[in-house]
């Protein structure tokens, strides 16, 4: 119990990788992890897309930016609140900016249907907790989240047109270690 309560307070999102790839029997171990995650009527509505090509995250990247960046916003941004887009948009023209932060690959963990997503969240953090675990880092990349649900990033990536990206998420090895940062106590509203 010890130890996999010391990696819930432990794992931190990382925003700073080193450039060697993750090979793939250990992204097999993580996407092994991640399936083991409860679900609904254990329907385990969750497929899996895994990026390498450097190349490729590159140019998504950037196409992830652009959507952010594009006046007036595109359709899947508009809905976000005016001070929230306005953040993104400095931290997204800032020089250099990646928004995969360097990382060697990307997992992009996709539900059957829209009403599945919450199960791949639960898939998501088991995947995260076994990368730390293993000695990896990794980040949810949200803002990757409207790029990956176009419909020709899923044709490119051969991904069934009605599966809706729940949650890309970089891995790769850390070349930080962030903090812990405190945690507030549990707001508890009834105990009955």
């Amino acid at each position: 119990m010890d130890q996999v309560l010391q990696a819930i307070r432990e794992r931190r999102s990382v925003r700073r990788f080193g450039p060697d790839p993750v090979d793939d029997a250990t992204i097999d171990v993580l996407l092994d992890a991640a399936i083991w995650a409860p679900s609904a009527v254990n329907a385990q509505p969750w497929t899996f897309g895994v990026i390498r090509d450097r190349a490729l995250l590159a140019r998504y990247a950037e196409s992830a930016k652009a959507m952010y960046l594009a006046d007036p916003p595109v359709s899947e941004i508009a809905a976000t609140a005016e001070p929230t887009l306005q953040h993104l948009r400095e931290v997204l023209s800032q020089p250099g900016y990646d928004v995969f932060h360097g990382a060697s690959t990307l997992v992009t963990i996709y539900a059957n249907t829209a009403r599945d997503v919450p199960d791949c969240y639960l898939a998501a953090e088991n995947l995260m907790l076994a990368a730390f675990a293993s000695g990896l880092g990794t980040c949810p990349i949200g803002l990757s989240l409207p790029l990956m649900n176009q419909r020709d990033v899923k044709r490119e990536l051969e991904v069934p047109v009605n599966f809706v990206a729940a949650l890309p998420i970089v891995v790769g090895y850390p070349a930080e270690h962030p903090q812990t940062t405190a945690r507030a106590s549990p707001r508890v509203l009834y105990r009955r």
